[in-house]
């Protein structure tokens, strides 16, 4: 029973992805908004504005999604089969059905949740009244985990090359280039950053006055 209940959401949240997909890229912002409640909300963590923005109403979340999504080539939105799969979830006193997606763009590859709750005012047809998306990660800058995590074998097994603390010496001189960021401020925003940036591969330079 819990497996049919559970394969009914899914294929719930599959056709309302399908049906934003294709409204998304089209013509039409009313199809867009139609699939959204009245006083719906869109929060965007740099997956389609770049940059962290919060709509509400389903005319302006509507619109913008167009704009951005056009902007930002954002495609193949879709229930994220790695994930928890859709459920029900009652938030705020709403029963609603949550569902997690994931999606790409032309930087980068994004995920999101959506909650779709009933429409009264509609014969209770399924609206999203909250929509999230958020950049998990950049093309070309995938995160160092799993197999693809720094082993250190250079330093353990080659004792002729550099040691770890010759790398590191080297790597901070900054000789013979720049780094792709500049982060100012030591503190514990600029440190984190500077990490999370350097396990992407990006190459970081953090300054501090002290």
């Amino acid at each position: 029973m819990a497996d049919a209940a559970g394969d009914t959401m899914l294929r719930i949240a599959d056709r309302w992805f399908e049906a934003f997909g294709a409204a998304v890229t089209g013509p039409e912002p009313e199809r867009v908004e139609a699939l959204f409640h009245r006083h719906g909300y869109w929060r965007d963590a740099l997956a389609l504005t770049w940059d962290i923005h919060t709509l509400e109403g389903a005319g302006p979340i509507a619109e913008a999604l167009q704009v951005h999504v056009a902007r930002a080539r954002a495609v193949n939105f879709r229930t994220d089969r790695a994930r928890t799969g859709p459920r029900r979830v009652t938030v705020a006193g709403v029963e609603t059905l949550e569902a997690i997606f994931c999606f790409e763009t032309a930087v980068g590859r994004g995920e999101g949740v959506v909650r779709l709750s009933a429409d009264r005012n509609d014969d209770g047809a399924l609206r999203a009244w909250t929509f999230f998306t958020a950049l998990a990660e950049l093309k070309g800058f995938e995160e160092r985990i799993g197999a693809a995590r720094p082993t250190g074998e250079a330093h353990c097994r080659d004792f002729r090359g550099p040691n770890w603390l010759d790398l590191r010496k080297s790597a901070a001189a900054y000789e013979g280039r720049d780094p792709a960021v500049l982060v100012v401020g030591g503190g514990q925003a600029g440190l984190s950053i500077a990490a999370r940036l350097t396990q992407l591969g990006v190459d970081t330079l953090v300054i501090d006055r002290n």
